[in-house]
């Protein structure tokens, strides 16, 4: 093989720096060559992705075959100037290829990768300290009013109710449609309290006690009334909610699976090595 496997990598070009470039028997077309080095036209297999047009597909080649060039430059130097073996490093790193390459297959043959919202939940429940809040969440709903509008004393009368649920929501949001208001009515979907600070003049130098205190906000600017209900929060250092961090426990939850598979597969190894007679210890 030629050097076309020189790429931008680092490690590439040190492994090519040990391995070193050598003419071939490739009978195919020249591209380019850099002392004894040579790149051929079938180095460039694979190199065009498909549905790539022309002119982009010269810009690639061109690219490609200028790296190459530089890289070899350097390479064919470092080749006479330095004499220190890798042959260790290469070894480890071959071996190390290998062996991930064989556990990825393994996982990817018997990784259940289904994770039901029982084991979710019940993940988060053993777990609720290692996923706190660095900063305050809610839930809520706001709609923007400017100032003089008719229907401000309606909404806000609705959003400071002193029970609020669900369907409270659907008729604030009714009626600030057909008002022809701006609004957010997503109540499902936790926000940290910085974003609705951004979307609502809220001023506060403690958000944990305005929180507590506040289940509506009224506030205004120059323009407008913004009028917020708070359906729940979470302050900061709280346990964060489910829907927030259940991403980051599936990911957890598949990695403590990949980690068993792994483990078995290793144990499962030895074990067929010395049943095999095939694993002696001599110290």
């Amino acid at each position: 093989m030629s050097c076309a496997t020189l790429r931008y990598s680092p490690l590439i070009v040190l492994l090519l720096a040990v391995v070193g470039c050598r003419n071939t028997t490739d009978d195919t077309p020249l591209v380019a060559k850099v002392y004894q080095h040579e790149l051929h036209k079938s180095d460039l297999s694979g190199l065009i992705p498909e549905g790539v047009s022309p002119e982009d597909s010269v810009a690639i080649v061109k690219n490609y075959v200028e790296q190459w060039i530089r890289q070899t430059v350097l390479l064919d130097k470092a080749e006479k100037n330095i004499k220190e073996d890798f042959s260790h490093q290469l070894t480890d790193y071959k071996n190390s290829l290998l062996t991930y390459a064989y556990e990825q297959q393994i996982v990817n043959q018997l990784l259940d990768t289904n994770i039901t919202a029982e084991q979710l939940s019940l993940y988060y429940e053993q777990h609720r300290d290692e996923f706190l809040l660095h900063n305050a969440v809610v839930r809520t709903t706001y709609v923007v009013v400017p100032l003089k509008h008719p229907a401000l004393g309606k909404l806000k009368n609705m959003i400071s109710k002193s029970q609020f649920s669900d369907e409270n929501v659907v008729e604030l949001e009714e009626v600030a449609t057909q008002q022809g208001l701006t609004g957010y009515y997503d109540i499902e979907t936790w926000m940290p309290f910085y974003n609705l600070q951004r979307a609502v003049p809220i001023a506060t130098y403690n958000e944990s006690l305005f929180l507590k205190q506040n289940a509506s906000v009224s506030v205004s600017d120059e323009r407008f009334t913004y009028l917020v209900r708070i359906m729940e929060y979470k302050v900061s250092n709280d346990p964060a909610p489910l829907d927030l961090v259940a991403e980051d426990i599936r990911a957890l939850i598949l990695n403590h699976r990949k980690l068993e598979i792994l483990n078995t597969l290793q144990n499962d190894l030895l074990e067929e090595a010395m049943q095999s007679d095939n694993l002696k210890r001599y110290i």
